[in-house]
């Protein structure tokens, strides 16, 4: 291998690098991570047995997501959305949610279906027994529907907007536990699974409705968060 190959081999994609990115994914959607969590970089590559440089990249790719902002001479952190994100993510999510549904109902196969109810069954049984991937079950039913659509960009756009309404909900829920809405869910997959797009729209947009009823989204409620709390 010449010189150039090497370079290329030090600077390319590194496996563990999807491995990181997923695992704080998760950890953000479970709501291990809060906002205003630190992420500390020099730990995260001694864990993963990675440069600082690789996990920095990881690190830079949630930042495009606008899921991790950087702090001069501070470091990583968590995103805080401000009551203003919360309110454009919701609405955004709201239509294209929309769209997919629509698409979904129109695209789906049986076996999508099926698994759709099998996502059901767990999500569920994780609600039952307050679990804590709860949350993030309920998110693989909406990127399941999204993937229904066979819109790649679609796919993709629904689960950025997914990771920062998880974001949103963990500065602003009130404090009620978990929201079930597992039975908007179940509704829905018997919409999908007719080819109702009408009532599925009208479903998603009372699922969402829900979703925000749960949220107090005032600048009181944001200033209890603070971005400072979980620093380390």
């Amino acid at each position: 291998m010449d010189a150039a190959g090497k370079m290329e081999k030090v600077r390319g994609k590194h496996p563990v690098e999807d491995v990181l990115y997923e695992r704080l994914v998760d950890a953000i959607t479970d709501k291990y991570l809060r906002p205003g969590q630190h992420l500390n970089e020099v730990k995260l590559a001694e864990r993963y047995n990675v440069p600082r440089s690789r996990v920095r990249r990881v690190l830079e790719r949630l930042r495009d997501e606008d899921v991790v902002v950087f702090e001069l001479n501070r470091g990583a952190f968590i995103s805080r959305p401000t009551v203003e994100d919360a309110r454009n993510v919701f609405e955004i999510r709201r239509h294209l949610e929309n769209l997919v549904v629509r698409l979904a109902c129109e695209r789906a196969t049986p076996a999508e279906i099926e698994l759709l109810r099998e996502n059901l069954r767990e999500e569920r049984e994780a609600f039952a027994a307050l679990r804590p991937d709860f949350n993030r079950i309920a998110a693989h039913f909406h990127f399941t529907i999204a993937r229904m659509s066979r819109n790649p960009v679609l796919e993709k756009m629904i689960a950025l907007l997914i990771r920062r309404c998880v974001l949103v909900q963990s500065v602003y829920e009130r404090k009620t536990g978990f929201l079930c809405l597992t039975e908007d869910h179940g509704e829905m997959v018997d919409c999908i699974s007719r080819n109702d797009p009408e009532r599925a729209i009208e479903l998603m947009t009372h699922h969402f409705d829900h979703i925000i009823s749960s949220l107090d989204l005032t600048e009181t409620r944001r200033a209890e968060i603070d971005p400072y709390e979980f620093a380390s």
